[in-house]
């Protein structure tokens, strides 16, 4: 689960507007940002819907390896898939050799 009140001050928001936003008491989103409590099974799904729809992803992308790369936000780390070509484009599954490749192969056995 996400630091609430470092992801809050980066968002912009006040305890009391997390908290109206997620349609809760202000005294139990509180509890959750000062004193650490965790929230309800319940809420922590609402939680984590409320943080994923308004968290301004700072993401890491994985290196390319093939038409996906995986990214995590770090600041609040939802995961989500990034497409490492466009659609029209095809990662070949074997890649052939070219000139360039050749050229750099003969120097390095010189």
């Amino acid at each position: 689960m996400v630091d609430l009140k470092p992801w809050l001050t980066v968002q912009g928001l006040t305890v009391r507007d997390f908290a109206l936003g997620l349609d809760i008491p202000l005294s139990t989103a509180q509890g959750w940002v000062y004193q650490g409590v965790v929230p309800s099974i319940e809420n922590q799904g609402k939680l984590t819907e409320y943080v994923h729809a308004h968290c301004a992803h700072h993401w890491v992308i994985a290196v390319p390896n093939g038409p996906i790369s995986e990214g995590v936000c770090q600041r609040c780390g939802h995961q989500k898939g990034f497409q490492n070509s466009m659609q029209e484009i095809r990662w070949p599954s074997n890649k052939a050799p070219n000139a360039t490749d050749s050229a750099v192969q003969s120097k390095s056995a010189a």
